[in-house]
């Protein structure tokens, strides 16, 4: 494609070494699992990162970089390794993308708007496969950064593309019309989101028609036309359902589908799709409006849109079974797709064995010979112990892969009568499923998911990640983030928090116990990990899986020295040092800071590695004055300890309260909780924050009880009138209190909040749904926001933290990652 001499010459940067090396792909994360040859680093410096520190982990796999500034020691990394050096490399990498661009004379379709954007990409791309070889965004590659990146995959082979553009402040869509230009515009919505960075819904329309510039043809639903400047309207397709220029819209809707009748000009369509809901239809339209602009008439594509599939916007984690992880993504199978999906996979550490069980590929247009090889580079690159091909093609290629570990059938009905001999292979394995829709692999990962009870938790890593990066933005550059995962993360399994909390780089976890801090070294975590209440019995595994124990008194203090003197040979053992300043749980009295010192010094055994402290009450401004004295006395004694060591020690003593309302007591370190789970001290930072818990079941049997009759134990509930109740799978023995029987609390089915009746059994609980259209094994939601959380805690007397870790480890937990 380029050689990295070409890339200083078109970014104007500054070449150091050959410039002869070729450049066939981009990346700019540095955790990234597998490497293209080719492969050139962009170090991107962003408000809370900076790519540059991270060079020296891509050393001998990375050989071209664009930096900002060069790494130490660079006539050292010139000995195979070329640089160019740009002033930004985020603009660098934009004005790249645009160059790439206006090399290829094909139609681009350049998508926004508020809402759809991702649906309408994919939905285009499942009606057009057969006809165009498509380039695409990968998922929602929308940004400032995602945008150049797409466009950047564009090759020879490519008859059309389609682009996704998001924003969030003005400004930002000028840059990406620059690199996408779009010869077809499409704006799917127009509504509320991101609206905080606008002045007015008038600035953002403005600004998001910035993309259309350059366009010849465009589509636009949901958009005011009487905001829409002449200039633009005179080559735009509007869609109204009352529209007399555009496409109208008729619909009618059965139990599982809509019939369209659109009507454009002279052309008159019905169109079927196997959805109901309002954002489907608006969808469908916006695509049927599109094939209008292309110059091809929907009515050819009706087939099509009836075998529309729901676009899969979030990756499932799941637990299978012989201990096993099943990661389902088997909504589309291209290289492009594929290729995220490995990454995906080699992020999760939890299990040392990689399996991939992939369909036939979707790539029309490309030799089959050369697309399965491809496959196989990508599965080599990724260093995958099994691949399971399924599927006529990938069968008839299957001497491609005879490098590789591998098993071929030729449907998924045959995978799964010859699943039983192959049950073992799944053995503490983790399995991507990555499949066509048409395969059927949800019919595999039924098999391979472990069958549990009908009760999910849902733990959305995205919201988790967008959380702590909230909080990472209040903090200096210099201060680490340490994250407690203790309590299995919050009820929210601690091996999956920590695996994702370890990708985006935090500094530290913090666990309760060493068992915990165990089953994290046994799921590969490597970060350091601290034992918040370490036990006698508990010092082989500290020392033998690298734990770092909190010290909070003497005793505990001589018992590890004793142990230490004993068992131990290795360099001085890393410790944390808890100093009590009014919490009065845990630590060392501030009077006892002279005898620790001599205790401290006078051993070679142990090195302090943290001193730090716990405020009581950082999220009651009424209670501030106390916390101010809590910080004062913990910055006195760890200054004296730090001053008498000789060495500096990490001093850390804010919880998630106090990173947010005391700023200047974030010393070296601060440790976030509960609010990385999205519960805030304030309404203000509630509204910054997502939530990250789902709880929710379905409805196991409904009933008609009659006036006078009683419901559950001990006929606590009497029916006034004749009513109508749900069982649910869901008691106290899997986190639903028995407190809130007998109307006490309420749940959520249809969007309707509906109460308890009769008392909560251990497994079980009944809820009065009179009046409501639902029917056995509809969804039930106990709580999917923060207010239900917090109401849930409200309504038990207690706290969030409580209602989180109270949830069974019986409940099936399911991670999603969008």
């Amino acid at each position: 494609m380029y050689t990295i001499s070409d890339i200083a010459t078109l970014c104007d940067g500054q070449l150091y070494g050959s410039g002869n090396l070729p450049v066939n792909a981009f990346m700019t994360d540095s955790r990234q699992q597998t490497f293209t040859p080719g492969s050139l680093f962009i170090a991107l410096v962003t408000e809370r990162n900076n790519g540059h520190r991270y060079l020296s982990q891509l050393k001998g796999n990375i050989h071209c970089f664009l930096v900002s500034e060069l790494p130490e020691n660079t006539e050292e990394w010139l000995k195979d390794a070329s640089f160019v050096v740009v002033n930004n490399t985020l603009a660098a990498l934009q004005k790249l993308a645009a160059h790439h661009r206006r090399q290829f004379h094909i139609p681009v379709i350049g998508i926004t708007g508020s809402n759809g954007k991702t649906v309408v990409k994919e939905w285009l791309y499942q009606l057009l496969q057969n006809d165009y070889t498509i380039c695409r965004s990968p998922k929602s590659f929308n940004s400032q950064l995602g945008v150049p990146l797409s466009v950047l995959k564009l090759n020879a082979s490519h008859t059309l593309a389609i682009f996704e553009a998001g924003i969030s402040m003005p400004g930002e869509m000028a840059k990406l019309q620059h690199i996408i230009q779009p010869t077809i515009g499409v704006f799917t919505s127009f509504g509320d989101a991101h609206n905080e960075g606008f002045s007015g819904a008038e600035e953002k329309l403005s600004e998001k028609i910035l993309l259309f510039q350059t366009a010849a043809k465009l589509v636009m639903n949901g958009v005011p036309e009487e905001k829409i400047t002449e200039q633009i309207s005179q080559k735009t397709v509007f869609i109204n359902a009352a529209s007399h220029t555009g496409i109208a819209i008729t619909t009618l809707r059965s139990e599982n589908a809509t019939t369209l009748l659109l009507r454009y000009n002279t052309q008159s369509v019905e169109l079927r799709i196997p959805f109901t809901d309002k954002a489907s239809v608006h969808n469908a339209v916006t695509c049927a409006g599109v094939l209008w602009q292309l110059g091809l008439n929907p009515a050819r594509y009706a087939d099509r849109f009836a075998q529309l599939q729901p676009v899969a916007l979030r990756l499932e984690v799941k637990t299978g079974i012989r201990q096993s992880i099943i990661i389902n993504d088997f909504y589309n199978s291209d290289l492009n797709s594929i290729s995220i999906a490995l990454d995906f996979l080699n992020q999760q550490h939890r299990r040392q064995k990689r399996v991939v069980i992939i369909s036939d590929l979707e790539e029309h247009g490309m030799d089959k010979v050369v697309l399965y090889s491809r496959l196989q580079q990508l599965m080599q690159q990724a260093k995958i112990d099994l691949m399971i091909g399924i599927g006529p093609d990938i069968l008839n290629h299957q001497s491609l892969f005879s490098e590789s570990a591998t098993l071929f059938f030729e449907n998924t009905s045959d995978f799964i009568l010859h699943f039983p001999a192959h049950q073992t292979l799944f053995q503490n394995a983790t399995v991507l499923l990555k499949g066509a829709r048409r395969f059927g692999f949800e019919r595999i990962s039924n098999l391979l998911q472990l069958k549990s009870h009908d009760s999910v938790l849902e733990i959305n890593l995205n919201h988790l990640i967008h959380n702590v990066n909230h909080f990472r933005r209040q903090l200096s550059n210099t201060t680490r983030l340490m994250c407690m995962v203790k309590a299995t993360a919050y009820g929210s399994g601690s091996s999956e928090i920590a695996t994702s909390l370890q990708h985006i780089g935090v500094n530290y976890l913090a666990v309760a116990y060493a068992d915990e801090g165990v089953e994290l070294r046994e799921a590969n975590i490597r970060l350091p990990i601290m034992v918040m209440s370490p036990e006698q019995d508990a010092w082989p595994d500290i020392v033998n899986y690298h734990l770092e124990p909190e010290i909070y008194s003497f005793s505990i203090l001589r018992q590890f020295l004793n142990y230490l003197e004993k068992n131990y040979s290795g360099d001085p053992f890393p410790v944390h040092i808890k100093v009590d300043t009014g919490m009065h749980r845990l630590g060392f009295e501030p009077d006892d800071i002279n005898p620790l010192i001599a205790l401290l010094s006078d051993t070679p055994l142990i090195k302090v590695q943290s001193v730090f402290s716990h405020l009581a009450a950082s999220d009651n401004p009424e209670l501030d004055g106390f916390t101010k004295t809590q910080i004062e006395t913990f910055h006195t004694f760890a200054t004296t300890l730090e001053s008498a060591l000789g060495y500096s020690v990490i001093k850390h003593i804010c919880n998630s309260g106090g990173i947010s309302r005391f700023p200047q007591a974030h010393f070296d370190m601060v440790r976030l909780g509960i609010g990385m789970y999205g519960i805030g001290v304030s309404s203000a930072e509630q509204q910054a924050l997502l939530n990250v818990s789902r709880l929710r079941t379905c409805i196991s049997q409904i009933k008609r009880v009659k006036a006078g009759d009683t419901v559950g134990y001990n006929r606590n509930g009497t029916a006034a009138t004749d009513i109508t109740i749900a069982t649910i799978p869901l008691g106290y023995a899997d986190g639903f209190p028995r407190a809130l029987g007998n109307g006490r609390h309420s749940v959520f089915i249809k969007g309707q909040a509906r109460k308890t009746i009769g008392n909560i059994c251990m497994d079980m609980c009944m809820i009065d749904i009179t009046g409501i259209d639902c029917q056995e094994g509809d969804e039930v939601i106990i709580f999917e926001s923060s207010e239900q959380l917090q109401l849930m805690a409200q309504h038990l007397n207690t706290i969030a933290y409580e209602v989180l870790t109270g949830i069974s480890g019986r409940v099936k937990r399911i991670y999603v990652q969008e």
